[in-house]
């Protein structure tokens, strides 16, 4: 993948967190959550193959608006498939910042191993896993439009804020 697309695919996953983070509550601000492409350059940069942006330079650190003591990290992990020691890693720092919650985007998964730590560690820490490809698209502003569908999650429906389900129409 070149530089270009893989810019393009940043910005949109980071500002698709970044609405998540939005929709459950978090202070998100408008700047951050209308962030254009050429915004996203000229704060991380476009060379991800120079490491500019690394994906560790996307972590963030957001407060709740109901609780500024509820905060949550969302991590970008650099390794394509997460493994235990990323995982210890996150929490010690967690543990060092007094932050019980955490979002890990995630390339192509992770571990078996490292799944299992994170129900092993609930529910002092919850620690919740995103496919970077999920999060290419916020199906949340996707709408149908007069019967017709107007996205490719056509019969999803909200359970909650966050999780989506696919619904069965038969045929």
């Amino acid at each position: 993948m070149d530089d270009e697309e893989e810019t393009y695919r940043l910005w949109k996953i980071r500002k698709t967190i970044m609405q998540l983070c939005h929709d459950r509550g978090y202070l998100v601000t408008q700047d951050e959550l209308d962030q254009t492409l050429d915004e996203f350059k000229a704060q991380f940069g476009d060379k991800p193959s120079e490491g500019r942006p690394r994906r560790t330079d996307l972590t963030v650190l957001v407060a709740h608006n109901d609780d500024p003591t509820d905060q949550m990290f969302v991590f970008f992990p650099e390794e394509p498939k997460v493994g235990i020691k990323t995982i210890k890693m996150y929490c010690q720092r967690m543990q060092e910042e007094n932050i019980t919650r955490a979002l890990i985007v995630v390339q192509q998964g992770m571990t078996p191993s490292a799944k299992q730590s994170l129900v092993d560690m609930a529910p002092k820490y919850i620690l919740e896993q995103f496919l970077q490809q999920e999060l290419l698209i916020n199906i949340t502003e996707h709408e149908q439009t007069a019967g017709v569908s107007a996205s490719p999650y056509s019969g999803w429906r909200p359970c909650g804020k966050i999780l989506w389900v696919k619904t069965w129409s038969g045929g």
